[in-house]
């Protein structure tokens, strides 16, 4: 095939050859990988990884999925219908995340936070190992290597953290692992995602994603072979892999929802309220820093595949598929990094390789136990500081803190609980989730929370109407019943009803504002603004801490 850019596999690595041997013919034993320059710099990034992945629970969902776990092991059944909306509590609800919300309670039940913090940190953090197994496949150097594992854990800052979907990020990244080795060695281990499918398709609707990957690599598997192309799989080996995704496909719809959990994941990309007034589902931002080391590893490697003119086939079309994703979404990045992070590897350890001129000269290393003595002290080293500064104190966190208190309405739910009567609640919409989390069992109800596709676009643009204070924000809030307003101090729909004379303000803190209809306050029987006192009350130190440091709200 000629052209600009050939489809082939590297050079270093012919997918069909066996690998390359060990520069002295032979192969290095584990403890002298680990314990020579390169495996000491690898096992030192490996560790530091875990630093950006783990902090305190920010995600705004993780709230009411905790909320539905409780209740689904106190009933012993799937719900139905939501229990925390006065708007949508008629609608159908599809629990496609049931098995991890039971898994949360559960967690908690054991542990509080301190527990789902811990799983969830050490899940992403093998997806982030597995990544880092793919990447070694075809024996980069190991500067190369970290180097890349370093700035593709940062490409995805914007969505790490204790949340559920980093049990599809990490699942993605065991499919694309297997994947490949079957593609490469073959061999019975890649069954092993027919039990893992079956276990995913209930802990997350992303496990199509996995289904995805696999018939991305299969189609472009096919193609290669119609065409030729070097660097192509072993026909036996795709045909198997055809079988392998028949069998996911299948034991996907093994689920307590039944089979049409495998289409459910196409309301929400397909929902243009979901798209527009979710945070997380716009596009990347460039102007916003967290985003750019994509937006840098995206440049760089199209600029490495030009310049080497050499990809498989199946690897361009993992990248171009999540590309796609990512610009769609900025929650795809995370899959973006999955797909693409050995291949950035990949081509850059080819560019060097092709740049080194003169052969590597081997340096006399110190004596095996001198080795291993510093590997252990290093691997200390870095895990002492992780936990003492990075994972206990995000274990420590509870939901009472001030770091709760600083991004959730924390406050606001406790003066809300003091009510006597169950109230009908409108909130910003990434606030539901914890209010719902607080409130329900008290017997009040939320405007709107994170299952998007549970509320409906109507509701969402109903939602986007009030949020935005268009003409008709009044009438949308009485017509639905609405006791109370609860929404972020200085947004543009409390100012505006802060000069509305037909409400009245009932509640204020830093973080949250509340109003009630003027003509309703009375038989609302709401409390009284509390008066927050001593030093260790966390809404006292909310009311002293400056409001440069209280977050806009969770979107």
């Amino acid at each position: 095939m000629t052209g600009d850019v050939t489809l082939t596999a590297p050079a270093a690595a012919p997918i069909s050859a066996a690998p390359p041997p060990h520069p002295d013919g032979l192969r290095q034993s584990l403890i002298d990988r680990l314990t020579s320059p390169g495996g000491l710099f690898l096992s030192a990034v490996m560790l530091a990884l875990a630093f950006p992945i783990t902090s305190a629970i920010r995600d705004p969902d993780f709230w009411w999925h905790l909320r539905s776990g409780q209740l689904i092991l106190q009933s012993g059944a799937l719900l139905r219908t939501d229990p925390f909306t006065y708007t949508v509590g008629n609608h159908a609800w599809t629990m496609h995340e049931w098995l991890t919300e039971v898994l949360f309670a559960a967690l908690y039940r054991w542990g509080d936070l301190s527990a789902v913090v811990l799983a969830l940190s050490v899940v992403t953090w093998l997806g982030v190992l597995c990544v880092f197994l793919r990447s070694r496949m075809d024996r980069p150097g190991p500067f190369v290597l970290g180097g890349g594992m370093v700035l593709a854990v940062i490409a995805g800052y914007p969505i790490w953290g204790p949340r559920a979907q980093m049990i599809t990020f990490a699942l993605a990244c065991l499919v694309l692992l297997l994947t490949e080795r079957h593609l490469r060695s073959g061999g019975r281990l890649s069954w092993l995602l027919v039990p893992v499918f079956l276990v995913w398709s209930n802990l997350h609707s992303g496990f199509v994603i996995g289904l995805g990957f696999m018939a991305v690599v299969l189609a472009a598997e096919g193609l290669a072979h119609l065409l030729h192309l070097d660097g192509r799989a072993p026909a036996r080996r795709v045909r198997s892999l055809g079988v392998l995704l028949g069998a996911c496909l299948l034991i996907s719809a093994v689920n307590l929802n039944g089979p049409s959990i495998i289409l459910y994941p196409l309301a929400t990309q397909g929902s243009p309220a979901q798209q527009s007034l979710i945070l997380e589902w716009h596009s990347p931002d460039f102007h916003d820093w967290s985003v750019r080391c994509f937006g840098l590893i995206l440049l760089s490697l199209v600029a490495l595949i030009v310049v080497n003119r050499a990809i498989r086939l199946r690897d361009a079309a993992l990248v171009l598929a999540t590309v796609v994703l990512s610009f769609q979404s900025v929650r795809h990045i995370a899959l973006f990094v999955a797909a693409a992070t050995p291949v950035w590897i990949t081509q850059a350890d080819m560019l060097l390789q092709r740049l080194r001129t003169r052969p590597q000269r081997r340096s006399s290393l110190p004596p095996a136990p001198v080795r291993v003595v510093t590997w252990l002290l290093l691997c200390a080293a870095v895990l002492g500081v992780f936990l003492g500064s990075r994972l206990i104190p995000a274990m420590r966190t509870q939901e009472d803190s001030l770091v709760y208190a600083q991004d959730y309405p924390v406050c606001a739910a406790r003066w809300l609980a003091a009510d006597p009567l169950p109230l009908h609640i409108f909130n910003q919409y990434g606030e539901g989730g914890y209010l719902a989390y607080r409130l329900s069992a008290h017997g009040d109800r939320v405007f709107v929370f994170g299952d998007a596709a549970l509320m409906g676009d109507a509701l969402l643009y109903s939602y986007g109407d009030v949020e935005t204070v268009s003409p008709h924000w009044d009438a949308i809030l009485r017509n639905s019943g609405t006791d109370v307003v609860v929404f972020d101090t200085n947004a543009p729909l409390s100012n505006v009803i802060a000069q509305a004379r037909d409400w009245v303000q009932v509640y204020s803190d830093p973080r949250n504002v509340a109003f009630a209809p003027r003509d309703r306050v009375a038989q609302l029987r709401l409390p009284p603004q509390p008066v927050f006192t001593g030093t260790g009350d966390t809404c006292t130190a909310l009311v002293h801490t400056p409001s440069s440091q209280l977050d806009q709200g969770p979107g």
